[in-house]
């Protein structure tokens, strides 16, 4: 029985008695301040690098680590902890160092849908989304105190949000306390009117996780500097199985984008089997953390090209009876 600096500190006990130097570091909270020892010089307190974990010295390196975190991955910390300034204090001298952030590949939401489009526009499936590394964390800590019915509201006014006509059905939710299992939702949905018909033709958005969802940036101007939580990637592989009798009407594709080892979007769409079903793949991976005011324009324009690429429509037509 103890407390999470208990936790901690008997981390670092362990880590002493096997012939470590494990020291406490402390930080400040980045959701709170961007601590930086020569800014805030004259008024280094205690107060600002409330937050605490175990460094331990590996060679000549110092690794970072937070047994107390309950959902936290071996090898990261707290997003409101990582990439930031830590003290640590050493019974000769204190200094400052910083912590790493941890890459995009570790936190990820992989998602799938396989579903089925009628000839009215109504699509119908199953779909999963598994959720890793900060993405894991932040669904858990929003859900381990909710009961089963809470946790089935959430997920279904979230889906409504993005497609309001959505009718879920069959939820799991997986792994909601678990410390090391990825979070993962996973329903059967039924969305009227996902696709929209015309005539002969029905106009369809592949993209089945980015319905709805808006731009992020509308505002022409910014005048305070963008700052994300954490480096972040997502994976789909949306199944659609078409309508007897239709086929792609001179379908396209939107086009990848590398930009600067910041942002990279990658994207296929094509027809597996006989044409029987479109299959669309898609990676997305953001590096980035904080941008000044200066970069706004550019970095407005890659979320909206994001967006573009996200909102792309098939067209897909009713076949000519032989």
């Amino acid at each position: 029985m103890g407390t999470g600096e208990d936790i901690d500190l008997l981390f670092a006990a362990l880590a002493t008695a096997a012939g470590l130097e494990a020291r406490l570091a402390h930080l400040a909270d980045r959701s709170d301040i961007f601590f930086n020892p020569r800014t805030y010089e004259h008024l280094l307190n205690i107060y600002f690098m409330r937050s605490y974990n175990i460094a331990v010295r590996i060679g000549n390196d110092w690794r970072f680590f937070d047994p107390a975190s309950t959902y936290i991955p071996l090898g990261m910390l707290r997003w409101q902890e990582e990439g930031g300034q830590a003290l640590i204090v050493d019974p000769e001298r204190t200094f400052f160092v910083m912590t790493p952030l941890s890459p995009a590949e570790k936190s990820v939401q992989t998602r799938t849908a396989k579903l089925r489009l009628s000839e009215d526009g109504a699509l119908e499936g199953d779909v999963r989304m598994e959720y890793t590394g900060h993405f894991a964390v932040e669904k858990k800590e929003e859900n381990d105190e909710e009961s089963s019915e809470e946790r089935e509201k959430n997920l279904r006014d979230t889906i409504k949000e993005q497609m309001s006509t959505a009718e879920l059905s069959n939820i799991r939710i997986e792994n909601v306390t678990d410390p090391v299992k990825p979070f993962i939702y996973s329903f059967h949905v039924r969305v009227p009117g996902y696709a929209q018909r015309t005539g002969k033709r029905l106009f369809l958005q592949p993209a089945f996780f980015q319905r709805g969802i808006p731009a992020l940036f509308s505002a022409s101007e910014r005048k305070h500097q963008i700052y994300f939580h954490y480096l972040w990637m997502e994976k789909d592989l949306v199944t659609i199985e078409l309508p007897a009798g239709f086929e792609l009407d001179h379908a396209e594709q939107p086009m990848p984008f590398n930009v600067s080892n910041v942002a990279k979007y990658e994207v296929k769409i094509g027809v597996v089997g006989k044409g029987e079903a479109l299959q669309l793949k898609r990676t997305f991976s953001f590096e980035g953390l904080i941008f000044p005011v200066h970069t706004y324009p550019g970095l407005k324009k890659v979320f909206d090209a994001l967006h573009d690429a996200d909102n792309h429509t098939i067209t897909l037509k009713q076949a000519t009876k032989q």
